[in-house]
């Protein structure tokens, strides 16, 4: 009557509802991004919690299966704080002492490191490596005075590491509702049936995702420490921690942390730079083409162009955090996708 057309009012509709719910989104992300750290650690643990399922009598209160998990984790990370976290510690405070006097051994690190035949672009080499090392000084020194201070005095740190753990405890004890209340939010059968095959392959490539990052971080993390302390590489617990870290960063991660542990090394005078990159080069080859392949099996299939975009993108809207959820998010909506045009085609 007013000479609105009701297709167009619609789509108008959603378009602004989609908007606003962005928006909303932005404004509560630090939440969102608590909320979905213990998800992904949620779905880490589930294969321990269902296997002791598995191994307690079935009359036992079904919460006790994954408390014991939980405070298993627990007892392992705080044994593992008090082993080598005063050595990290340590080497995080000598390594933020020393960081800004690496930039002023710039020239002194070209002279014996800068093959001859980029000899001709010293200069431009020179400050381009001038303003990473600043980059890294301005990123890196607040976080080494920080660690080697002890987290205890970061309060809220100290308080993000207690509640995404409870968390991940209560969305352990909720997956089971979670699963079967996104079947009622349709009422057509063919839509539930679409919803329910989505959540199983989210459940299964989450699941599969989150064990594959942990075990290649932890073999990182493992095989640096033993490596870097055979061969005598400075600062060996706190850059092989780096290196195991940034294994949940997608493509530009593991080659960020060789980076790092070169410079760190030749910067510190460590006189086998050639021998440390002979190491990482065997361990990508061993990790891309046997240790990775056999962890992530079939689970995330995307293309590599297609990963390195989303943890590109990732890091302008989220940093460091923006880069590590770029992929799995990613694989959620190629999933959504995938089984939604599966959908039409039957």
């Amino acid at each position: 009557m007013l000479g609105i057309d009701p297709r167009a009012a619609r789509i108008t509709w959603t378009v602004f509802l989609v908007l606003l719910f962005i928006d909303l989104a932005w404004m509560a992300r630090t939440t969102l991004l608590v909320f979905t750290i213990a998800l992904l650690l949620a779905y880490l643990l589930h294969p321990l919690v269902e296997l002791a399922r598995k191994l307690l009598p079935p009359k036992w209160p079904g919460a006790l299966a994954p408390a014991l998990v939980y405070l298993s984790g627990l007892t392992i990370i705080t044994a593992a704080v008090l082993i080598i976290g005063t050595r990290i510690a340590s080497e995080a405070t000598l390594l933020a002492t020393r960081l800004p006097e690496f930039v002023h051994q710039r020239d002194h690190f070209l002279d014996d490191h800068l093959p001859t035949l980029l000899a001709p672009y010293k200069e431009q080499i020179a400050t381009a490596l001038s303003g990473q090392l600043e980059t890294g000084k301005e990123m890196l020194l607040p976080a080494l005075s920080a660690l080697g201070k002890g987290l205890v005095d970061q309060l809220s740190t100290l308080l993000f590491a207690i509640l995404i753990p409870i968390l991940a405890f209560l969305i352990e004890l909720a997956l089971t509702d979670i699963r079967g209340a996104v079947g009622t939010l349709f009422t057509r059968d063919e839509h539930q049936q679409l919803a329910q095959f989505i959540v199983d392959d989210i459940d299964k490539l989450l699941g599969l995702y989150m064990r594959a990052v942990f075990l290649l971080a932890l073999a990182t993390f493992t095989s640096h420490m033993l490596i870097f302390g055979a061969i005598a590489v400075p600062y060996a617990v706190l850059l092989a921690l780096v290196c195991g870290l940034l294994e949940f960063v997608p493509v530009v991660g593991p080659l960020s942390g060789m980076v790092i542990v070169s410079l760190v090394a030749a910067f510190s005078g460590y006189p086998h730079i050639g021998g440390l990159l002979g190491f990482f080069l065997a361990y990508r080859l061993f990790q891309d083409y046997v240790l990775q392949p056999y962890l992530y099996s079939s689970g995330i299939e995307m293309h590599p162009l297609l990963v390195l975009f989303g943890v590109l993108a990732g890091e302008q809207v989220g940093g460091v955090t923006g880069m590590f959820l770029s992929v799995p998010l990613l694989a959620v909506f190629r999933v959504i996708y995938r089984r939604s045009i599966e959908a039409k085609e039957t």
